[in-house]
């Protein structure tokens, strides 16, 4: 399993994919695309259509980690957006987002037509309801700045769900989607077209002479163009855009669904965030819900999927949950993704999407097609994502500061309570450690400050791993890395043991 994902997702499970080969040996492409999620395949599928020669390579299975663990909306309608950006960037902004976003929408649908896999994208309004008396301005000012720019937007008190709400805004003609349902087919189709497609081909080193050499554990690509859709810069390339990007978790649980249902798809303004949708499986529907939250005891390992439940409960005639699952996304410091060229020749990012990454995955695929082929394309979209922007760093004290600083209580009687699987983060001696007590009952103890940025890590009981809430990366109980952008082991805190 990924270190970025945890639980039992509904997309993974109801459709779990053929395994393809690794790469062994080298080979050559005029574009290299890096991730298998549904930006990379989107791009290799634009690429292709232009007549360029692709190779992708995933380190895991296509639309297995991000694409495999979301709750699956496909909308230009993205939270309270529009107002804010206007606000911030000026109308073109906003009405240039609004735009690539719609026409990203109306191009997945052709794709899926295209495929015959139609089902896989089902029409739905989309809503940003409010329940309290103060959502009600915020909400009433984004339905009419979307609606200014051109946008299906609307104001309505007409909100379909079982509970009160004071009004929403309305998008019609939206979509809910089963990602693998589309995207597996998708790279079929591709590799019918003579894409080649390579699965658990972890990328570890990216060179650049008069070509691009992508080393990867089991050969090299060499390639004129190379495209990172790995929703994080890697391999050294990059690194500089971790001071931008702060990473945030999300989680969700789907239950069995009985009597009245929402129908649309539809996101809380309230806090916290409830992001809900239904599923269709077989002759019966699932009730999905969405929040995102960070463990809010670090030292209890809570989690906030009971949280979800509970809700969902409350407001709907649901079963228990049948599928439980997380995973994390970036955010830019300015909320808009970075999608195009990098400073290095040829070389193309698409990060930061901030929870909206299917229908921004479609418009990484237009964008970067146009830059490798060198089409006009469209230059207020390039100026709006353009990855090279000056943007402001993110505050990762801050970051940490809210989630976890470890605690000042007795870190002896906490570490002795600790059962096998168990994990904490104490204070000693002035620093903050990391304690996990293994399956045998032995402890182990790690610096708990991240070594890429100095965030304090929490630890995941659903994946057994310590996170950063900063930028996202993981660590083993011993402190290993298992996945970036820090390079470096926790140090061990031996010393700790010693004392207590």
């Amino acid at each position: 399993m990924s270190p970025l994902i945890s639980g039992n997702s509904y997309w993974m499970e109801s459709v779990p994919g053929t395994p393809l080969p690794a790469l062994s040996g080298d080979a050559h492409a005029h574009v290299c695309v890096i991730g298998g999620g549904i930006t990379g395949l989107l791009c290799a599928y634009e690429l292709a259509e232009a007549g360029q020669d692709v190779v992708l390579v995933e380190g895991e299975r296509l639309a297995s980690v991000v694409t495999g663990y979301t709750t699956a909306k496909l909308t230009s309608q993205h939270s309270l957006r529009y107002a804010a950006l206007k606000e911030e960037r000026g109308r073109e902004a906003a009405e240039t987002y609004g735009r690539v976003n719609e026409a990203a929408l109306t191009r997945i649908r052709q794709i899926a037509a295209e495929l015959g896999v139609d089902g896989a994208v089902e029409t739905r309004h989309a809503y940003v309801y409010g329940t309290s008396a103060e959502t009600l301005e915020p909400i009433r000012k984004e339905a009419e700045v979307a609606r200014e720019l051109g946008l299906p937007a609307s104001f309505t008190t007409s909100v379909p769900l079982p509970f009160d709400t004071v009004g929403a805004v309305r998008f019609t003609g939206q979509a809910q989607i089963h990602p693998r349902s589309l995207l597996l087919p998708l790279a079929h189709v591709l590799i019918e077209r003579g894409v080649k497609i390579f699965e658990s081909t972890q990328v570890t080193a990216l060179e650049h002479d008069e070509h691009w050499t992508v080393t990867t554990e089991g050969g090299t690509v060499r390639a004129e163009h190379v495209v990172l859709a790995t929703g994080t810069p890697i391999a050294g390339v990059g690194d500089e855009l971790w001071e931008r990007l702060y990473c945030h978790q999300g989680y969700a649980v789907a239950m069995p669904l009985s009597g009245e249902r929402p129908d649309g798809v539809l996101i809380s303004h309230d806090r916290p965030m409830r992001s809900i949708r239904t599923i269709l499986d077989g002759d019966r529907r699932l009730l999905q819900v969405g929040g995102g939250a960070f463990v809010h005891d670090s030292n209890s390992g809570a989690t906030p999927f009971d949280d979800l439940e509970e809700w969902a409960r409350e407001h709907f005639d649901v079963g228990p949950a049948e599928y439980r699952w997380s995973t994390q996304d970036n955010s830019t410091t300015d909320r808009v993704p970075m999608i195009g060229a990098l400073e290095q020749p040829n070389l193309y990012i698409a990060t930061g999407f901030g929870g909206w990454g299917l229908t921004t995955a479609g418009v990484a695929a237009a964008l970067i097609r146009d830059l490798v082929t060198g089409a006009a394309g469209d230059p207020a979209r390039d100026r709006l994502f353009d990855p090279t922007r000056p943007l402001p760093a993110a505050d990762a004290a801050l970051i940490s500061a809210r989630t976890s600083s470890g605690t000042d209580e007795d870190p002896g009687g906490i570490v002795a309570a600790l059962q096998p699987g168990e994990a904490a983060v104490v204070r000693h001696a002035g620093r903050q450690v990391g304690v996990h007590r293994a399956a045998d009952g032995a402890l182990q103890a790690v610096s708990a400050v991240c070594t890429h940025a100095g965030g304090v890590i929490l630890w995941d009981r659903e994946d057994g791993q310590w996170h950063c809430p900063c930028h996202g990366s993981r660590f083993a109980p011993d402190g290993a890395v298992t996945r970036g952008p820090a390079r470096e082991a926790l140090p061990e805190m031996g010393e700790f043991l010693d004392a207590n």
